[in-house]
Order: C-alpha cells, then structure tokens, then sequence
C-alpha cells in the first residue's frame, strides 16, 4: 500500500505542477514548441471530458469522477506489487488519472475564479500529425493525467486479459 500512496502523490503533483507552470506561462491558446516536430505546449481549458466530449457538463463530469475514483481506488487498496505488477502499475496511473483531473473540475466548480476546467497542454507532433493524415483533424491536446489514465487503462487491460488467468493457475 506504501509503494501505490508514494506513487499516486508523486504522479498527482507532477500532473497539478504541469498544469500550474502551463497555467501561468503560457497564454490561453498560444503555443510553445519544445522539442522541435517532436512536442508542443498549448494552453487549453477543457470543460469537457476526452475530446471535448459532454462540454460545459462541470457537474456531470465531477460526480463520473467522483464515482470511477472511488471505483479505481478500492482497487488500489488491493494493489498487489510483488504478485500483480502490472495490475497494480495500471490501476495506480488509471487511479492517479481521474483523481488528477476529477480535482481540476472540482476547483473549477467551487472556486470558479481559479482555473476555469482542466488545464490541457501537451500535444505530441508526431501523433497529431498522423491523426490529421487519417481523420483530417488535429488529435486532441491532453495533460499528464489523461497520460496517466490511458496508459494505466492499457496495462491494467493487457493484465486482465492475458495474466490473470494464469496468476489463478
């Protein structure tokens, strides 16, 4: 249980920091390359869910949170690092995800003078330009919490779907 708490502080602030350092250096909407073709910052507020999905629905978007957080963070408590890496890698970075941006849309409902939704910035070039090329439109710009709940999504399936079964054996 130490290792999952340490892990989902760390990852939490990382996400919270990447968010504040966008938050106040770059204007809303303008864009900041850093490693040229590679990654671009652009500061966005997302009202939204993935993809600007359910926009301006702050209140439905908490409460889903709300519950998948809790949800996610009773299989935390069941992490298992020796038996169940993957498992516990996964639902620890999914867990870390939704509480990340679950906290964005509570400040932004409470203390409306603060953020005004999730902080979205990062835009990896390749990815979106490959995303143009087959659907004509720009892949959406997402933070480090939505990187989190993707990939801990991932691991967490790839481990349910070909490990645990064995694990039971």
């Amino acid at each position: 249980m130490l290792i999952t708490a340490l892990l989902i502080l760390i990852l939490l602030i990382l996400d919270q920091v990447t968010k504040y350092l966008a938050d106040i250096n770059i204007a809303l909407g303008k864009t900041k390359e850093v490693i040229p073709h590679i990654l671009t910052l652009t500061k966005i507020y997302n009202t939204g869910a993935g993809w600007g999905m359910f926009g301006d629905a702050t209140w439905l978007l908490v409460i889903v949170s709300l519950i998948a957080s809790i949800i996610l963070g009773y299989f935390c408590y069941k992490c298992d690092w020796k038996n169940k890496k993957l498992y516990s890698i996964g639902i620890t970075l999914a867990f870390s995800g939704c509480v990340g941006n679950l906290f964005d849309r509570f400040v932004s409902v409470v203390f409306p003078t603060g953020r005004k939704a999730v902080v979205d910035m990062i835009i990896l070039n390749p990815l979106d330009n490959l995303w143009y090329l087959l659907f004509k439109q720009h892949f959406p710009i997402f933070n480090l919490a939505d990187v989190y709940l993707v990939i801990g999504l991932i691991i967490f399936s790839i481990d349910l779907l070909f490990l645990a079964e064995r694990r039971k054996q």
